[in-house]
């Protein structure tokens, strides 16, 4: 098997370990050619400009989950929390999870031991950039809340996901642990929207829709959240 052909099919894989599948595969690709491999090969473009964009997808979600989850702080406390998020360290390791080194593609100059924390970094903004150019805001979304589960299963002790959140609520309030079903699976089988109720203490205590079964289960907690802070009876 040449590189090409091996490339190919990591991105395939890559695709299933992010939960999406990209209609435009030119925007995957692009999100993993680092600015020296466009130097020395003389491609049109490079990560850069979707890495900028990531950055603000990646702002904006993590923000927004923020708003809906921590309602107990204020502004300046959402602003550090935040940042604690989406630092650069948190990035790279996520990276690094989903085998970003290995695809990226970079020129001679830049050896692949020589290829820093930053850079991958850097490269997970970007694919962030793609998914939403590519698929929009809910499956950005989705993308998110990936990063954000698995940032939470490296700080055991952050409750930076709604799923979390929720069951520390409900056992807080006696209610034992939400239950997550999926309701529907809608769509082609390349993008796929699920719907999942989650269940508390025997009841319905919202839904959710996603392009994963996982952000499904992400969007029916925020709702669960809303209804059980809300003090508002599951339906």
């Amino acid at each position: 098997m040449d590189f090409d052909d091996w490339h190919e099919l990591e991105l395939e894989k890559l695709q299933e370990r992010i939960g999406y599948f990209f209609d435009d595969a030119s925007l995957l690709k692009l999100a993993l050619i680092h600015s020296s491999y466009k130097n020395e090969h003389g491609t049109s473009d490079c990560n850069e400009r979707l890495e900028f964009l990531g950055d603000s997808v990646l702002q904006l979600f993590v923000s927004r989950s923020l708003f809906l989850l921590d309602t107990d702080l204020d502004e300046g406390g959402l602003t550090r929390r935040r940042a604690a998020l989406v630092c650069g360290s948190s990035l790279r390791r996520w990276s690094e999870h989903l085998g970003l080194r290995q695809l990226l593609l970079t020129g001679k100059s830049l050896a692949r031991e020589e290829i820093c924390g930053s850079i991958m970094a850097d490269a997970a903004e970007a694919l962030l950039g793609a998914v939403y150019l590519d698929g929009g805001a809910s499956a950005a979304e989705a993308a998110v809340d990936d990063y954000l589960s698995f940032i939470s299963t490296c700080r055991p002790g952050e409750t930076s996901d709604p799923k979390s959140s929720l069951q520390i609520l409900a056992h807080e309030k006696g209610l034992g642990n939400p239950l997550y079903e999926v309701v529907s699976v809608s769509g082609p089988s390349h993008r796929p929207l699920y719907t999942v109720r989650v269940i508390i203490a025997g009841a319905s205590a919202g839904e959710g829709e996603g392009a994963s079964r996982k952000s499904a289960e992400f969007a029916a907690a925020r709702e669960g959240l809303l209804s059980l802070s809300g003090e508002r009876k599951a339906q």
